[in-house]
């Protein structure tokens, strides 16, 4: 091989990957960014680590690394995406690197290249939320390629390392344990042990990492309690689900087309005929795996096959997320590392071929122009949940999506029909028909969104924003005592609202009662520390 065309090569395919993926640093905070960077206050306190733990637990260093990009650039998401792309571009490098030693060097770099580029990473990187799956898919790999040089102590630091990034890192001791067969031994030469691979699992390794993981699960159940169900399914019902959701990450990863930032799959008859052939067939995976071998994979034969090795990593991956019923059953980034096996089966057979240059060099263009698309929707917003309305026009969630996107944009009039959708799909959807209120305001009929809101807290007495919407329309419309009374509402029935905790500060101000109003303002500071009027509040203290 000509190490020097090699190396050229090399940094060619890096440079593609990293100009591909500068094609999303200017998409904004979307979805869930908005909660778990601009509404978490705690990255905001980058020399308090206690604060960042609490915070979320199983996280801390997800939370640390946001917190390490409000430090440098506050929050400008073009740093937060310079970062993701940052731990995108490493962990491409590791997929080669760890690749090389299981398959042929061309196929390795070509399988690293194309999974760089795909598509279906863009959540795990352009969507800065989803970090959370790159950051713990670079511990998982540096794990990996740590254990395959025999490197036991650093391998123990990038497991713990996972653990404190996303729960998923549970099953990666299982994976370092079938990877065993490729270890070398850290043995040094003049030591009379025998080099190459191990015959055997070294056992304190692998006590660490159970102890790693028990200590991670009993330290996350004493501060945060053991994880609430986000919403109620059977087992079967989550089992036969997540069959479906594993089916279509494989088909994405195979056909990029139908992306989303929210998947909505119909709901399920209780014994639906495909999704339980899905079941049995991936239940079948699953005993394969562990029957092929055992719990002893280097009994039956030196080496792991690679393509055995692929499976119980999409298994690895997966399974941790699948286990709990959330509320989004498919989420793309979940499959971030899922890809590479597929790929490298597909490389694998181009090479045998000969013909993995020319043919490899077109998937990487198309796959390039669909992750360039990719980017251009996350870019906007109102692109992105027009797309996911448009693929789920069924999905109330999806509609949903879309009319917050227009009506931050402005678009009224387009998000009232947005939200209209949403109601005709779930017609006691409290905040649609409160969002559908606040449209009617905006295009100018004050009492349209009088009747919306009231209907609403007759049919819930307990909203606060209905609540809190009918007091900023009586503090303009009406009297400041009818204001009061609807604030005060919102304040009994969610003492920690900080929409009514500001608007009673607020309005005992006007009134005068400067006591009041710092009491009020007080207890919003404490709510949100950092929200958009808190310097405002606390210039009147």
């Amino acid at each position: 091989m000509n190490l020097p065309r090699a190396r050229a090569g090399t940094t060619v395919a890096l440079a593609v990957v990293g100009a591909l993926w500068a094609t999303g640093v200017r998409a904004p905070f979307v979805y869930d960014d908005k909660v778990e960077v601009i509404g978490n206050p705690t990255i905001r306190l980058f020399s308090e680590l206690g604060a960042m733990a609490t915070y979320n637990v199983s996280r801390p260093l997800l939370i640390l690394s946001y917190a390490v990009n409000w430090a440098i650039g506050g929050l400008d998401p073009v740093g937060y995406h310079v970062g993701s792309i940052a731990i995108h571009f490493v962990n491409v490098v590791l997929v080669g690197l760890i690749l090389q030693r299981l398959v042929d060097r061309r196929v390795a770099a070509a399988t690293a290249l194309l999974w760089g580029i795909h598509p279906m990473c863009v959540q795990g990187v352009t969507y800065i939320s989803g970090r959370s799956d790159a950051l713990c898919a670079l511990f998982w790999l540096a794990a990996s390629l740590a254990w395959l040089l025999g490197r036991s102590r650093l391998t123990l630091g990038f497991v713990a390392a996972g653990l404190l990034t996303k729960e998923l890192t549970v099953l990666l001791p299982v994976w370092l344990w079938f990877l065993t067969p490729h270890r070398v031994t850290d043995a040094a030469p003049d030591s009379g042990s025998p080099g190459g691979l191990v015959a055997a699992p070294p056992w304190r390794p692998f006590a660490g990492m159970a102890a790693l993981v028990a200590a991670g699960g009993l330290l996350r159940v004493a501060m945060m309690g053991w994880p609430q169900l986000e919403v109620q399914r059977s087992v079967w019902q989550q089992a036969v689900l997540q069959a479906v959701a594993w089916d279509e990450y494989i088909l994405l990863w195979v056909l990029p087309v139908g992306q989303s930032v929210l998947h909505d799959p119909p709901q399920l008859a209780p014994w639906p005929l495909l999704p339980m052939i899905s079941l049995i067939l991936w239940s079948g995976v699953v005993v394969a795996l562990l029957w092929a071998r055992g719990v002893a994979p280097w009994r039956a034969s030196p080496r792991w096959p690679p393509l055995s090795l692929g499976c119980l990593l999409v298994v690895c991956w997966l399974l941790p997320s699948s286990v709990f019923p959330l509320k989004e059953s498919i989420a793309e980034h979940r499959a971030y590392l899922v890809g590479v096996p597929l790929i490298g089966v597909v490389c694998a057979f181009l090479e045998r071929r000969r013909v993995l240059v020319p043919v490899g060099a077109a998937l990487g263009v198309g796959l390039a122009v669909l992750t360039i698309q990719q980017n251009g929707l996350w870019s906007s917003e109102v692109a992105l949940w027009r797309n996911a309305a448009r693929l789920y026009p069924l999905s109330a969630d999806a509609n949903y999506g879309y009319g917050d996107a227009l009506r931050f944009a402005g678009e009224a009039q387009q998000a009232e029909r947005a939200y209209r959708a949403v109601l005709a799909l779930r017609p006691d959807d409290d905040n649609a028909s409160i969002n559908l209120g606040i449209t009617r305001a905006e295009q100018g009929d004050p009492d349209g969104a009088h009747d919306i809101w009231t209907e609403v807290t007759r049919r819930s007495p307990r909203s606060c924003a209905a609540h809190d919407n009918l007091g900023a329309w009586a503090r303009r419309y009406a009297t400041r005592r009818e204001a009061l009374d609807e604030y005060l509402s919102a304040f009994r029935w969610c003492p920690r609202d900080p929409n009514a905790l500001l608007n009673l500060g607020d309005l005992m101000w006007e009134r005068g009662d400067t006591g009041l109003a710092r009491k009020y303002y007080s207890l919003y500071l404490q709510v949100l520390p950092y929200g958009a009027e808190a310097e405002r509040v606390r210039r009147r203290f």
